[in-house]
């Protein structure tokens, strides 16, 4: 009996780490990747580097433009930064959190076009964009959202109670938000919170598949996919390896999850298999 209890278990943790495969990975020579952001329009991907510590203010942060099969486009797309993390886009611009302001690029012309300062911020981390065009950042020193107003940042969400906030996903009428130990449900107008899912740790990337699942990982080298009504599946482990699992990025068409590995100084490629 026992055997076959080991049995069981040896299979189960093979079948969860076996529904990951790897499709392609950078050399490293990125410098400490904290987000990805696929580009639909330009068919490329964006890749913050935070190139030194995370909250230090030293210049030498920059964004990388990459192609959608790992290739470096130009390493250096948008330098002078200090430490950028989350990033989304739209109508042509990128936005990126830089520890206490929310930078905008100018993508076509690969130039930064405004910098948005909030004195209160701590540790800007990530970026998403609600369908009304309504820009949020995550501040995980503060336990607040952010919205992008008249050119400030303004306090959309404050909440001690939830702890450190880090991932952020606009969709339909609602943003998940990844706290200490859960993913919560904010609705945008009310903004009453409930709680989507226990994750037990706190989440870093956070993706929609465009099928109705998630995928969301844990900074220290986890990623799992869940679907509603299901139980979290664990996809990857890289703990162990020292290898971080931070803010990912995702191609829908591809349904390719894109993972910056921090320290490892790589951005991988995964598909479900």
């Amino acid at each position: 009996m026992k055997q076959l209890i080991l049995l069981f278990i040896l299979v189960s943790h093979f079948t969860t780490y076996a529904q990951l495969k790897e499709v392609w990975k950078t050399d490293q020579i990125l410098d400490v990747p904290e987000s990805v952001k696929y580009y639909h329009e330009g068919n490329c991907l964006f890749v913050s580097n935070v190139a030194g510590k995370p909250s230090d203010k030293d210049g030498n942060g920059f964004i990388s433009k990459l192609t959608c099969d790992g290739q470096v486009i130009k390493l250096k797309w948008v330098d002078g930064l200090d430490a950028p993390k989350g990033m989304a886009i739209r109508d042509g611009i990128l936005y990126v959190s830089n520890i206490d302001e929310l930078v905008l690029i100018d993508i076509v012309k690969a130039q930064v076009i405004k910098r948005v300062k909030q004195p209160e911020a701590s540790f800007l981390n990530d970026v998403t964009i609600t369908k009304a065009g309504d820009v949020l950042v995550s501040d995980s020193g503060t336990s607040t959202v952010y919205q992008l107003k008249e050119d400030q940042l303004v306090v959309w969400l404050k909440d001690e109670k939830l702890g450190r906030l880090n991932g952020l996903l606009a969709e339909k009428d609602y943003v998940l938000i990844g706290t200490g130990k859960r993913i919560v449900k904010v609705d945008l107008k009310s903004k009453k919170s409930e709680v989507f899912l226990e994750t037990g740790a706190q989440v870093d990337g956070l993706e929609a598949d465009g099928l109705g699942a998630y995928y969301y990982t844990f900074w220290r080298g986890e990623m799992y996919y869940y679907k509603p009504g299901e139980a979290p599946v664990q996809l990857l482990n890289t703990a162990e390896k020292n290898i971080q699992s931070a803010d990912i990025g995702f191609i829908p068409a591809a349904q390719e999850i894109l993972v910056p590995t921090f320290f490892d100084n790589r951005v991988v490629a995964y598909i479900m298999d």
